[in-house]
């Protein structure tokens, strides 16, 4: 594969899918996330409510909300879902003042779900150690999940900044995340590359901010579509030997 043209000096990279994959079925996640949830307000917290009525409501909001977020470029987070949800369900103001730790439980099953890509630590460290900067933006409606996430699984020492769009607000594929990291290099876009499993989000984004998208696609070598990146992997591990300067 060709090099990327021009030097690269800081790389972004995204997360779910990228660096870390889902190893469960997302409806049977979501389904479980909320009735867990439900569950927490009626025994932890003793707040009682119709469960199946805030389980529907709920996980109709996060669809709503995604479908918004994904318009308006603006994240919608999982707490602001989840008081909608509670409202339409007329439940007691208790459940509202609780928020942050519902959604905590509703998230516990996603994320025990993620798991590392086999390459994942190997490629970072690598890079890490030929001093490139490393950060990472993810789309994601709670931030606090993306930094478990990231502390999980062993990536905080080599990342800096990880930001979401629940924490900063802009969703990919709007240039702003990307500029805000690089702004925090003092690097030019020019010599920041993308790295994410997304064309519209990824991609899209990274050619926005004026830097080089590189896709990741680990089934297959299909051509993307119309939004073409500067290079297209097939695992991360590549990405060393296509940055390295000739």
């Amino acid at each position: 594969m060709d090099k990327i043209s021009g030097p690269i000096k800081g790389i972004i990279f995204d997360l779910g899918g990228t660096l870390i994959e889902i190893t469960r079925q997302w409806d049977d996640i979501i389904r479980e996330g909320a009735e867990a949830m439900t569950n927490w307000y009626l025994k932890k917290r003793r707040i009682k409510l119709d469960s199946e009525a805030l389980i529907d409501a709920f996980i109709e909001e996060r669809y709503h909300a995604c479908q918004t977020a994904r318009t308006t470029q603006t994240e919608i987070s999982a707490q602001d879902s989840l008081r909608r949800a509670l409202k339409r369900i007329q439940a007691p103001a208790s459940a509202e003042a609780v928020v942050e730790g519902a959604v905590k439980v509703f998230f516990s099953p996603e994320e025990a779900a993620y798991q590392l890509f086999p390459d994942a630590i190997d490629t970072i460290k690598t890079l890490k150690a030929q001093s490139y900067r490393l950060g990472l933006y993810s789309n994601a409606t709670d931030d606090k999940l993306v930094q478990r996430l990231i502390n999980r699984n062993g990536l905080r020492p080599y990342l800096s900044p990880t930001f979401s769009s629940a924490g900063c607000g802009w969703r990919k594929p709007k240039p702003e995340p990307f500029n805000l990291i690089a702004q925090r290099w003092n690097l030019p876009a020019a010599q920041v590359a993308v790295v994410g499993d997304t064309v519209g989000a990824d991609i899209l984004g990274a050619q926005n901010a004026g830097m080089a998208g590189i896709l990741i696609q680990r089934d297959s070598q299909a051509a993307p579509g119309p939004i073409q990146p500067a290079a297209m992997i097939n695992q991360l591990a590549e990405l060393i030997s296509l940055i390295r300067p000739a």
